[in-house]
């Protein structure tokens, strides 16, 4: 049960009554291919209300049943990793749309694609209650789900978790294609009709690192973070070259000497053998300093 109030780190933040649980509209549902989900649905489904701090979110992809969709990952106050699809985040309200970082609280039921983080978030109750702007609070809360190296995370059976970072050793953007395929415009063409539609810009690279784990391991990964497509974006109206500032951005400021980074891995649904990097944490090495600098989260 969540409590009324809570402090945790340098956060403080205060939550409102339990939550109803609205119907969706059924043309919000037509729009997202889904069926109204009702009280007696929810009632007939297991339910939970948590507090989650969002630390991933995925540049959106376009989704042949939803559309678009945004792969979001965060952790519960007691530590646990949650996998929180589907999210059409662009669609959601105003004061719904929350940022990596935020505090929010939601109704989940256990997922459908067999992955042990993954939950289905009830959206009409989804609310940000709070925000971590302070590096030592998002330590406390991050620190003790990291793994060392992605062989320990794969052998702990998680597919979605921070892992530590020893060594970046390269920041490659491959040319990819510059627009969406015909089935993908297809798919955004059906929804013009419905006055939610927004245009989604297409990032015309795959962007990846070569980088080591604690162990040592190297790994040549996938960047999936929104932050990633959203650098580009403002780059390449801003500079030259966006690719050589965004190389010195990640390597040089963002992941540079001064900073403890470890990456957020996730898995791919329909591959699970394949792991991207969903998310960044880089605080600085001053606020890691005074603490142990990887936890075995099996003890979390």
């Amino acid at each position: 049960m969540i409590p009324h109030s809570t402090t945790k780190g340098a956060i403080s933040y205060r939550l409102s009554e339990p939550l109803a649980r609205p119907t969706i509209p059924s043309a919000v549902s037509r729009f997202w291919g889904a069926e109204p989900i009702t009280r007696e649905d929810d009632l007939a489904r297991p339910m939970e209300a948590e507090r989650i701090l969002i630390t991933v979110r995925t540049y959106p992809v376009v989704s042949a049943k939803h559309m678009e969709l945004v792969c979001t990952g965060g952790i519960t106050d007691d530590h646990q990793w949650r996998r929180l699809v589907p999210v059409p985040l662009r669609y959601l309200e105003g004061e719904k749309q929350y940022r990596t970082f935020d505090v929010v609280q939601v109704e989940v039921r256990p997922g459908k694609d067999g992955r042990p983080e993954t939950r289905t978030p009830h959206l009409p109750t989804l609310r940000v209650v709070g925000r971590l702007t302070d590096w030592n609070a998002r330590w406390e809360w991050i620190n003790p789900t990291t793994f060392l190296s992605l062989r320990q995370m794969e052998g702990a059976s998680r597919t979605l978790a921070p892992v530590a970072v020893s060594e970046i050793l390269e920041f490659v953007a491959k040319p990819a294609r510059a627009d969406w395929t015909r089935e993908q415009k297809e798919r955004m063409e059906q929804h013009q009709l419905f006055d939610e539609y927004r245009p989604l810009e297409k990032i015309p690279f795959d962007f990846r690192l070569r980088w080591r784990d604690g162990d040592g391991d190297e790994h040549n990964s996938l960047v999936m973070a929104w932050e990633f497509g959203q650098t580009w974006r403002q780059y390449r109206k801003k500079y030259e070259d966006p690719i050589s500032r965004m190389r010195d951005k990640w390597l040089d400021d963002l992941c540079g000497p001064n900073r403890r980074v470890s990456f957020f891995m996730g898995n791919l649904a329909k591959r699970r053998n394949v792991f991207g990097v969903c998310g960044i944490f880089s605080p600085p090495r001053e606020v890691t300093e005074s603490e142990t600098l990887w936890s075995d989260p099996g003890e979390a």
